[in-house]
């Protein structure tokens, strides 16, 4: 977030993940919103239950006049004309007081008015028909059935999911109804001829009054209420279970032998009618049962929306409050970034700058190890190659002198040294004064390559050295002595608090006798030294020919070397000094 590109997409992010949840919040609330609403709003099923009763009416209505149809067919009189005229009036009310009327593809289904049409031309044609009962019975059935079809199809089964089992039973029980006028209807054929016309109605009888008493188990299954209410209004009238169950039997058994009446066809008719107005009851007190299931959902759902417009209230109220917040919050964490990333970059350039210097103290490697808090314990190498130079008569440079001087001349020789000893595979161990030390194949092995790098390193300082002038002394150059020597040595880390990297050993000791009995611009080193460069190849050494090196009265035999194929030729100046053993 350093740049003002950076602040506005991190805010645009934060803005974003704070809106995520609202969103979500939002949509979830909105949709249950439009469910519940639309749920309140919708009357389907309500309007369904109510348009049932209508319909029911219809179907009670066509089932009376059925039975009574059949009954004047299968035994014409004044009598059962009588009945039958009786009917006509109710079931014309009972089509007259629907609400509305569906188009079917059927001609005298097509309106309300061509249905009454339709009827009441069978009515005045009956006597000219030549009907009999079991074509009287199927036109009426088939009649009655349509309107229960319609009945079925104007349920919505998208809302009926909670009083779904009600529903199927109260469907359950206009079937029940339907079957047992049916029954009603070719009993009174049989009480009225004294047996059934063919074994087919016969067969019919049997049918309906089985499908009856097993679609009603199926009601009171689907639905407890059904049976509740079945109970309470059978409750008082047992007789009439008993009486039709007597009459059940009587015409299962079909042995009456053509002895029948219409007097006994009026009272199987008046019990099973009796009987039907019960089931009639159970099915509008389950219709109203349903009905206040409907209302108590519609009730639920009102408090609904009422909870969820509050929390919608809630939620646009809050968001803007929730998007300032995180608005503000976000400015606050931006300029602490900022704060942050300026203080983490200072510390980096600090941390460095502390590195880099640790590690002019300390080589790479075990500035490492002191970081990571691990001791570092003192090291023995097999071999290295120690390097030592001064200045000749630094301390009569001095005296001529001021200190600010020296320090500049001392700056000016060592900026130099330290340019071009990064070349080379060595490490500088430290500077005392005049003196500067360097070490190869410490505290990083490199085989038998320390030499030559202590050598061709040696040769490059003569070479630079030789073109440098002191700063305040114009036309004088320094006079430089260099000692060198190959052998064992110890390293280890020496302090607390000024930790330092220091050799230990005699050839360090060896090291700093050839610097201090070395010529000027010379290189003086130990046989050691000869020897490791003679194995690695391309240096032109020669013996000293004074004596002022001896072990006791022994003097030691010297060289010169002329060339180092590593640089190339070098004036003869700068020849290299060799001490050889005795």
């Amino acid at each position: 977030p350093i740049t003002t590109s950076g602040k506005r997409t991190q805010l645009v992010k934060m803005v974003c993940i704070v809106m995520i949840p609202v969103a979500v919040l939002t949509g979830l609330t909105a949709n249950t919103f439009f469910n519940t609403f639309t749920s309140y709003m919708s009357s389907g099923i309500r309007n369904t239950i109510l348009f049932s009763v209508e319909l029911g009416e219809v179907v009670h209505s066509l089932q009376k006049e059925r039975d009574m149809s059949a009954l004047y067919i299968s035994k014409i009189s004044p009598v059962s004309k009588s009945f039958l005229l009786q009917r006509y009036p109710e079931t014309d009310r009972s089509i007259e007081k629907l609400t509305f009327w569906t188009t079917l593809s059927q001609l005298e289904f097509q309106s309300k008015d061509k249905f009454l049409s339709y009827l009441n031309q069978h009515r005045y044609e009956l006597d000219t028909l030549n009907q009999t009962v079991t074509m009287e019975l199927g036109l009426y059935t088939t009649l009655i059935r349509v309107f229960i079809k319609w009945l079925y199809d104007t349920m919505p089964e998208a809302e009926s999911g909670f009083i779904w089992r009600s529903l199927v039973a109260y469907l359950e029980v206009i079937i029940v109804k339907e079957y047992m006028g049916l029954e009603r209807a070719l009993g009174m054929v049989f009480y009225a001829k004294g047996k059934f016309p063919s074994n087919d109605v016969y067969l019919w009888f049997s049918e309906s009054q089985d499908v009856s008493n097993a679609t009603f188990l199926s009601a009171r299954r689907y639905s407890d209420l059904v049976a509740t209410l079945y109970n309470k209004n059978i409750k008082g009238n047992e007789t009439i279970l008993n009486v039709l169950g007597r009459m059940r039997a009587e015409i299962r058994r079909n042995d009456l032998a053509g002895r029948g009446s219409i007097k006994m066809a009026e009272w199987w008719y008046n019990n099973m009618t009796v009987y039907m107005d019960l089931l009639l009851e159970t099915q509008s007190e389950l219709s109203q049962e349903i009905t206040g299931l409907l209302d108590e959902r519609q009730k639920a759902n009102l408090q609904k929306l009422i909870a969820i417009s509050i929390v919608f209230v809630c939620v646009f109220v809050i968001c803007p409050i929730i998007i300032y917040a995180a608005y503000t919050l976000t400015n606050e964490i931006q300029k602490y970034s900022i704060s942050l990333a300026n203080r983490t970059k200072a510390f980096n350039k600090e941390k460095k700058r502390t590195e880099t210097l640790l590690h002019q103290m300390l080589p790479k490697s075990v500035a490492d190890k002191l970081k990571a808090n691990t001791i570092v314990d003192p090291e023995n190498f097999e071999e290295a190659t120690v390097f030592f130079s001064d200045i000749q008569g630094f301390t009569q440079l001095s005296a001529r002198s001021s200190p600010v001087q020296v320090v500049e001349m001392l700056n000016s020789l060592y900026s130099c040294f330290d340019g071009r000893i990064a070349l080379y595979d060595v490490y500088k161990v430290e500077t005392i004064g005049d003196a500067y030390m360097v070490v190869s194949g410490v505290p990083k092995r490199n085989n038998k390559q320390h030499a030559a790098e202590i050598g061709t390193m040696s040769l490059s300082l003569l070479d630079h050295i030789n073109r440098l002038e002191i700063p305040h002394l114009p036309g004088t150059k320094y006079k430089l002595r260099i000692g060198i020597h190959t052998g064992p040595v110890v390293a280890g880390v020496v302090g607390m608090k000024m930790p330092r990297y220091c050799l230990f050993g005699e050839t360090v000791s060896i090291a700093a006798k050839m610097e201090s009995l070395g010529k000027s611009g010379r290189i003086h080193m130990s046989y050691s030294t000869k020897e490791s460069l003679q194995m690695m190849g391309g240096f032109t050494m020669e013996e000293r020919q004074d004596d002022v090196c001896r072990v006791g009265q022994v003097p030691l035999k010297i060289y010169f070397i002329s060339f180092c194929s590593r640089l190339g030729a070098l004036p003869i100046s700068n020849f290299i000094n060799v001490l050889a053993s005795p």
